[in-house]
């Protein structure tokens, strides 16, 4: 059941992808100094810090603090709140994470605002 919610939370941040323009990989593999390997349902890249925002499951947050020490930003999503597409959520949370890219490639609907 956990698996389907974040394969469908995956698919909507693909659209979200295509519809707003940004970078998403999926998975993601955070290699750490020791050849740890610790795996992401997505990265969001230039939205949350320069590297991005890394995403794990509200249901499993075993690797939340990690992201952090390596330049990523770390959110945990309730993949029910994000299975289906919808334009505007998904822009109160880019917004809410704010851009780090460049200037000139920031994209024309994200205004700077944080989510109220």
């Amino acid at each position: 059941m956990e698996q389907e919610a974040i394969e469908k939370m995956i698919a909507a941040w693909k659209r979200a992808g295509d519809d707003l323009q940004i970078k998403i990989q999926t998975p993601f593999i955070l290699k750490i100094g020791d050849n740890t390997e610790i795996k992401f349902h997505l990265l969001i890249e230039k939205f949350g810090s320069r590297l991005g925002t890394l995403i794990l499951s509200a249901n499993n947050m075993t690797e939340f603090d990690t992201p952090e020490k390596y330049g990523y930003y770390c959110s945990a999503l309730n993949p029910d709140n994000y299975s289906e597409y919808e334009r505007d959520h998904f822009i109160d949370t880019l917004s809410d994470w704010g851009y780090f890219g460049e200037e000139v490639k920031k994209p024309n609907w994200y205004t700077g605002e944080i989510w109220q």
